[in-house]
């Protein structure tokens, strides 16, 4: 068999499991589990360069370790009595300046970023009753619809970039790449969006899933520090300069390479105006407490521990995965010079997947050369992290990709 009759045989069964009701991830797994030549761009999680699943943080298991052991005795367990220090690990992590420290207001939801993002629409859900959608952009994090849908909330796509400022209408944007795509938002429109939401007096949620992996490439000639602070003033200084109340959900999992966890996450709100602090504090202790989280699980637990024992080692960590991150970015960007898909690789965009548009075949070859991606509609939504090592597969797994994408 051909590879383009491999590749067209293929294409058809991921036709069938599509008429199955299956989405386009399923679908991607699936097909790639099937074929022992496989190289895998679908999966959801940093490979490292062998393709195997990047470890996780060996912090974060160490402290779990420990939650497991004292789960043992069947009480009641949560870190509760530590969340002023994990709040201000987490905003050191961040660096954010400690001059703002009091003007944030913070929880930990389980669930890692998507338990971030419920609670935060929650949140703006109860504090504004006439709230009726979230306005998000197109080519956005497909479970915002899910999310938005369990909450009994509309939803409203934007264009890429656009500044959302509507009434009843919440703005929810990716601080940092966006997540399917890989795009870096300018500073420009960032400082526009930040004005805009000064002007309006309205709250907005910014859903930060990849902390500095925008300057992910600049970590072989700086240090993690000014990695760190350059995605701080990139992402987040404009909002807290515009003196303008956010919610802000930090997810660990692509920092520390929790994926087998799905530890908790972090939920700040910034709020510059003092009395309103208690009754937002008042609203997250209730939600938190609605989700549960009297008691946690042994991974949040061990997250909640780690932040405030081992931040230091955390960051080792993270640093180990941006670096990670530079090296798959420095793989593409040799062999893609002058090629359909060079601009993927540039400045403009970062993160873990990119998701251009693909040629009516492109199934076929892709599928016939053994690539799986996720494809969907006429997008090709590629784990970069899935590139060899081998100079030679990386040609030819490059130009074929380049061979597709329009």
């Amino acid at each position: 068999m051909t590879d383009i009759e491999f590749g067209i045989m293929v294409a058809k069964e991921a036709k069938r499991l599509e008429d199955e009701g299956r989405d386009s991830n399923q679908i991607a797994k699936i097909l790639c589990d099937a074929d022992p030549k496989a190289s895998n761009y679908g999966i959801g999680i940093i490979l490292d360069k062998k393709g195997g699943a990047f470890p996780t943080s060996p912090t974060l298991l160490h402290f779990v370790e420990k939650e497991l052991k004292r789960s043992g005795d069947g009480n009641y367990l949560n870190s509760m009595k530590l969340t002023a220090e994990i709040k201000h690990s987490v905003l050191q992590w961040q660096r954010i300046p400690q001059a703002h420290w009091n003007e944030f207001v913070f929880c930990m939801p389980s669930d890692a970023g998507t338990g971030c993002v419920k609670t935060g629409l929650e949140y703006a859900s109860l504090i504004n009753p006439k709230l009726e959608r979230i306005g998000i952009e197109e080519l956005g994090w497909p479970a915002y619809k899910a999310i938005a849908k369990s909450i009994r909330l509309g939803i409203k796509e934007y264009k890429t970039a656009e500044v959302i400022n509507e009434d009843n209408v919440l703005p929810l944007y990716q601080c940092g790449p966006m997540n399917t795509t890989g795009a870096i938002m300018t500073k420009e429109r960032i400082n526009e969006r930040a004005k805009a939401a000064s002007d309006s007096g309205k709250i907005l949620l910014l859903d930060r899933a990849y902390s500095g992996f925008e300057y992910a490439r600049d970590t072989s000639s700086k240090s993690y520090d000014s990695v760190m602070k350059n995605s701080y003033n990139h992402n987040l200084k404009p909002f807290i300069d515009s003196n303008t109340s956010f919610i802000l959900a930090i997810s660990p999992t692509k920092s520390f390479g929790s994926f087998a966890l799905r530890p908790a996450g972090f939920l700040l709100l910034y709020i510059p105006e003092p009395k309103q602090r208690p009754k937002a504090q008042q609203i997250l202790n209730t939600l938190i407490r609605a989700r549960g989280s009297s008691f946690e699980h042994p991974s949040t637990r061990g997250l909640a521990r780690a932040m405030v024992e081992s931040l230091n080692k955390l960051e080792d960590e993270h640093l180990k995965i941006l670096q990670r991150m530079a090296d798959a970015e420095g793989r593409w960007l040799r062999f893609a010079k002058e090629t359909s898909i060079e601009k993927l690789f540039s400045n403009d965009f970062a993160g873990l997947f990119r998701n251009p548009r693909v040629l009516e075949n492109a199934a076929e070859g892709l599928y016939g050369a053994h690539l799986y991606p996720v494809l969907s509609g006429n997008r090709c939504r590629i784990n970069i992290t899935g590139i060899p090592s081998d100079d030679y597969k990386i040609k030819m797994h490059v130009e074929t990709f380049a061979k597709y994408i329009a």
